[in-house]
């Protein structure tokens, strides 16, 4: 693992125990181990591929800066990006439809679970 990856999985792990008080992990409580491996090893290049695709729609920040673009939505969005790629991560292994999710309120929206579901498909296409 580069360590690139290795500050933002770092970041990652800072977040979990917060994370885990959500309404979401509660909800899902039986996915969260699994989750968790998956967060080890796939969560720091989800967070790059998510920079990149930014990068693709003109972020001039993403494009020159993808761990420092990482890091700050990490900072920024706290527990709630893993909030969102929990429910991405869900969603993709047919657990449960982002339609649910969001009649239930358990994410904020749909925009933001559609944005990493469509880096998520990509990543897993790679």
């Amino acid at each position: 693992m580069a360590q690139e990856e290795k500050t933002i999985l770092n970041e990652l792990n800072k977040l979990w125990e917060r994370f885990s008080e959500t309404d979401i992990a509660r909800k899902f409580q039986t996915e969260l181990g699994a989750f968790r491996e998956w967060l080890q090893e796939m969560g720091p290049k989800l967070l790059l591929a998510r920079a990149r695709d930014a990068a693709q729609r003109g972020n001039p920040v993403a494009r020159d800066y993808s761990v420092d673009y990482a890091m700050g939505m990490l900072k920024r969005g706290a527990e709630r990006v893993l909030v969102n790629m929990f429910a991405a991560w869900l969603v993709e292994r047919g657990k449960v439809s982002q339609y649910y999710l969001i009649r239930n309120k358990l994410v904020a929206g749909g925009e933001s679970i559609a944005t990493w579901l469509r880096v998520l498909r990509n990543l897993n296409k790679a």
